[in-house]
């Protein structure tokens, strides 16, 4: 059986409409700046013609809006007008002109939905027997590489298309070559942004009904979902190649489920084909992982993560599973360190220790998810040689910053060899006591990666321009905590940095002007 849709554009909206049968396309451009009066395309006459002229039904009326042609033929330069001779006049004249047309028509050349305006017409066409889904596109043709004069352009139609051919499990964009992509949800997303919505969802509900004659099934639930959810391209592409299961697709295909090796190729008719996933790669398949799984296909990887970090209690699972922010925090890291962590912690302390010293690390996600991904790193890779009194307070407390900034300093003493610093006179007079604040200098590299670890910044890296006297770095503490680090050069200061590379505060700046000043030095 074949079903076939027809939508267009409705005249001057961003909505395109249903139709019952095929009707000829009559370009109008609309009363603007540039264009005097309403204006239509005879293609008999090739011609614009006013639209009060036309007397006889040409066909749909469609808008056709100029393309915002840049013009190559403009002044490159930036001069001050009096400063041009009257030919350059002439030509910078004509270059602003071009330059305000090419602004206006870029303002008007996509609708309310950002979509571009040359998109006029949809057939859609669904073969239940081939089970094959083609959606044919009527648009304006440009060529954009030219420079019209605007009154005489003609407008030129082409046609594109997209297929999903269920039956041999594959889909043809080739003729949005411009947008070509291997990566196909990539692809599907820059195409999402272009193609018009309505057509789009009809054209899935069409998909669907493939499907369910391919299945022999009802998707009601999937017809539902829609009903809540925007439609992407790209599901259209994995309910193509796994018509029963398709968020399952990405998850089959992706690289850290491959990185496992555990062999499993899908039957495209297997209507168990979830159960066999959970199955093959020892999943617990329960009604809440189902349920999540609807909303999160990711889900599945988390769960993975979970069982390779040592964990077995359900209840444990479902903790992290059930909350979107606790699978981010699994999600964020690298799992091999991860389950480094976890086994040892639940060897030493249990599951229910073990997990909570991981999320008691990131109470704020933003700020704390790279000091618990680099601190796992760190904890794996210098297991052998931290203090066991660090070991048991990380495993305890998880990687606060106190836990953090400690393991950073031993890390890069552990690769790193200390350098200590020699100052001039000169670089020893910045070394102060002002407003409550000790301005220091720091002794050696060690100190100077203490000082970026509880800032949280990359001053460490500064080393070697210290020692070798390109730059000095002046630290500041009030109540014996680090709360400023300054760059100076000579007799400028480069910056001004307080904990995680922010600006001072209203008193610090006024603190750090009076520092300045009594030190002579300028802010860059």
């Amino acid at each position: 059986m074949i079903a076939t849709d027809l939508l267009y554009r409705k005249f001057r909206s961003a909505d395109f409409v249903p139709f019952d049968e095929e009707s000829k396309i009559m370009p109008v451009r609309i009363k603007n700046e540039y264009v005097k009066q309403d204006q239509f395309f005879d293609f008999e006459k090739n011609a614009w013609l006013p639209l009060l002229d036309c007397k006889k039904n040409l066909g749909y009326s469609e808008e056709f809006v100029e393309f915002p042609y840049k013009s190559e033929n403009c002044l490159c330069k930036d001069f001050e007008e009096e400063d041009f001779c009257a030919e350059e006049m002439a030509r910078f004249l004509k270059f602003r002109s071009y330059k305000r047309r090419m602004e206006f028509n870029r303002k008007n050349f996509y609708d309310s939905n950002n979509i571009e305006k040359d998109f006029l017409k949809a057939k859609i066409t669904a073969d239940t027997e081939k089970l094959l889904l083609r959606i044919d596109f009527t648009k304006f043709a440009r060529n954009e590489n030219a420079e019209p004069e605007y009154e005489k352009e003609i407008p030129r139609f082409e046609e594109t298309f997209l297929v999903f051919d269920m039956k041999n499990a594959c889909a043809d964009f080739s003729c949005f070559e411009d947008f070509y992509s291997s990566d196909k949800e990539h692809l599907c997303s820059r195409l999402d942004l272009i193609l018009p919505y309505e057509v789009v969802e009809k054209a899935f509900e069409r998909l669907v009904e493939i499907a369910e004659a391919f299945a022999g099934v009802s998707f009601d639930a999937l017809r539902q979902e829609i009903k809540t959810k925007r439609v992407k391209l790209y599901d259209f592409y994995t309910l193509t190649m796994l018509p029963f299961c398709p968020k399952l697709y990405d998850i089959i295909n992706n690289k850290e489920i491959k990185k496992r090796k555990v062999y499993f190729k899908p039957k495209r008719n297997d209507s168990k084909v979830f159960n066999r996933f959970c199955r093959r790669h020892k999943i617990q398949n329960t009604k809440t992982l189902r349920k999540i799984f609807q909303e999160r296909p990711g889900v599945l990887i988390t769960f993975l993560r979970l069982k390779d970090a040592g964990f077995r209690d359900i209840n444990l699972y479902n903790r992290v599973l059930e909350s979107l922010e606790n699978s981010r925090v699994i999600d964020g890291v690298e799992p091999k360190s991860l389950a480094f962590f976890c086994r040892c912690s639940i060897k030493k302390r249990g599951q229910k220790a073990a997990m909570n010293s991981i999320f008691r690390s990131v109470e704020n996600y933003r700020d704390d998810i790279n000091n618990l991904y680099d601190g796992l790193k760190m904890f794996e890779k210098y297991f052998k040689r931290i203090p066991a009194t660090l070991k048991n307070e990380i495993m305890a407390d998880g990687f606060t910053d106190f836990n953090h900034n400690a393991l950073a300093t031993l890390a890069y003493q552990y690769e790193n060899k200390n350098v200590v610093f020699s100052y001039s006179g000169e670089q020893k007079a910045l070394e102060d006591e002002l407003g409550g604040y000790s301005f220091r200098l720091p002794d050696n590299s060690y100190q100077l990666c203490q000082i970026g670890n509880a800032l949280h910044n990359c001053v460490a890296s500064y080393s070697d321009s210290v020692k070798n006297k390109e730059c000095t770095i002046v630290y500041a503490t009030k109540d014996g905590e680090c709360k400023i680090c300054i760059e100076v050069r000579g007799n400028k200061v480069f910056q001004e940095r307080v904990d995680r590379n922010k600006a001072p505060d209203r008193e610090q700046r006024v603190l750090l002007a009076k520092w300045r000043g009594r030190h002579r030095l300028q802010l860059r």
